[in-house]
């Protein structure tokens, strides 16, 4: 088995269909489809079972609802897949995903990298085009051209992830937190040692009226604040004893820690005042880069009004 899918479900009804049909139509035969239903209380598991009596490459499992986190873990421990590939049941890939990407395969490969395009609603598309196309960097260099670059990097599903190289470290998500994609990609990605980029579009990523709204209560919100934090602290520990050049390791803290700062913006009132103080706390500001003159006076200004 060469790769796996690991789909996590979670009241996907809608979505099914175009996402599995997606998968299970592959021109490339070696590999297996996990899914993970999390507890879905809508008619879910009916139309999945009937995937799985339908598809032997699909291997389907069921837990209670334990949060998308937990699901992906799960579906890590099952992957017998050399490496394996995440797919959020809304969205869907390409047919000749996975041809592909075994013709651009390389040993000793840690994780290959793929584009992806946004469908909206009324049926525009949006890509960030990438020169890229193959490639290969250690983690570090990988980490500073994408961030340098402005492009986005941390979504777990634009990657294909060698299993041997993700068990072995123990990379996983973090269970009970939001924003697991942020809590875990950027650490997987510093720490490899051979990752290769290509700008295939390979993944389509659907914005429904709900993910374009982020409709979300103050307690969600707040939440997602601290988590992001949270990150910030506990990947600095991890990416500080890696032998990986400096500047690798201070634009990776600068782009934590703009991530944590946008959620000033998102709060008001005493919330806002709360995660201000917890932020001069932790000293977030200290890691914003100033290697520009305008980067500096930013710097200041958010060191004495950070709520700017």
């Amino acid at each position: 088995m060469k790769y796996s899918f690991i789909v996590s479900v979670y009241n996907g009804e809608p979505y099914i269909s175009t996402c599995l049909d997606s998968l299970v139509n592959q021109t490339y035969a070696a590999y297996e489809i996990i899914i993970i239903d999390d507890g879905s209380t809508d008619k879910s598991l009916p139309i999945l079972k009937k995937y799985a009596e339908r598809y032997k490459q699909i291997k389907l499992f069921h837990q209670e609802n334990r949060g998308l986190s937990a699901s992906r873990n799960r579906g890590i421990d099952i992957a017998s897949g050399d490496y394996f590939l995440f797919v959020d049941i809304d969205d869907f890939v390409d047919v000749n995903m996975l041809s592909l990407l075994e013709a651009h395969m390389e040993e000793d490969l840690d994780l290959l990298k793929f584009n992806y395009k946004e469908l909206y609603p009324d049926g525009t598309e949006k890509v960030k085009e990438t020169s890229y196309q193959g490639t290969v960097l250690k983690g570090d260099k990988a980490i500073q051209r994408l961030i340098t670059d402005g492009v986005l990097f941390e979504m777990a599903v634009l990657y294909a992830y060698k299993t041997s190289y993700m068990k072995q470290n123990k990379l996983l998500f973090t269970e009970g937190r939001y924003h697991e994609d942020f809590g875990l990609i950027p650490y997987t990605l510093i720490k490899s040692n051979k990752i290769k980029i290509l700008d295939f579009v390979f993944y389509t990523y659907v914005q429904t009226e709900n993910s374009i709204t982020r409709n979300e209560d103050v307690i969600k919100t707040v939440k997602r604040a601290y988590d992001v934090l949270y990150y910030n602290q506990t990947i600095k520990k991890k990416v500080k004893p890696l032998q990986i050049e400096p500047v690798s390791k201070q634009l990776l803290y600068s782009y934590m820690a703009n991530a944590a700062l946008r959620y000033v913006s998102f709060l008001k009132g005493e919330e806002q005042k709360k995660y201000r103080e917890e932020l001069k706390k932790q000293k977030v500001i200290n890691d914003l880069l100033a290697n520009t003159f305008q980067q500096k006076i930013k710097k200041r200004i958010k060191k004495w009004k950070n709520k700017l």
